[in-house]
């Protein structure tokens, strides 16, 4: 923006990081162009711009009640199921972290189902669940591994596993 009275784009210190290009409609690039003048001549800065608030992230302290569960494990999808079988056999060894492996071991499915299980459930329990307020109905633990991605394991806590447990009892195990 060039005026008769100087250049904003001639001021010391600008970097092309510093710009910012704006559609502004044609009637209004002077009053910009003042206005911008106004500030650059206060001899105060500016404050920062307050923070956004950022949303409360899932509780992972929280069980989920047995309705909830119940409703959960209602779900009809290859998701749904491969993540019953995860809670099922995780709920038999409560307080056990059983890497991704070791779940494919013993549900005999590949590793790699596992994984997209349980990459879906998130999308699940956010699409059809509380999930600001109940987080996922099992643990993911990560423990970092040197040089190299960390190693993922599951787990519930013996309460979640009652918990489970009773929400399945009215439900049928699936058959795969």
């Amino acid at each position: 923006m060039n005026r008769r009275r100087g250049s904003l784009s001639g001021q010391a210190g600008l970097r092309s990081a510093d710009l910012v290009h704006l559609a502004v409609p044609a009637e209004y690039v002077n009053h910009i162009v003042r206005l911008i003048e106004d500030l650059d001549q206060r001899s105060r800065p500016l404050p920062p711009p307050a923070p956004r608030p950022r949303p409360a992230g899932p509780r992972h302290d929280r069980e989920w009640p047995v309705e909830e569960l119940r409703r959960f494990a209602q779900g009809r999808s290859r998701t749904h199921e491969t993540v019953v079988a995860i809670l099922d056999l995780l709920s038999d060894l409560p307080d056990q972290r059983l890497r991704v492996a070791e779940i494919a071991a013993r549900l005999g499915s590949p590793a790699d189902k596992i994984i997209g299980a349980m990459a879906g459930l998130t999308r699940i329990v956010k699409a059809y669940h509380d999930y600001p307020a109940l987080g996922l109905p099992l643990r993911r633990v990560t423990q970092p591994a040197a040089g190299r991605s960390g190693s993922v394991s599951y787990t519930v806590t013996a309460e979640q596993a009652r918990r489970w447990k009773a929400a399945r009892a009215t439900q049928p195990h699936p058959l795969s």
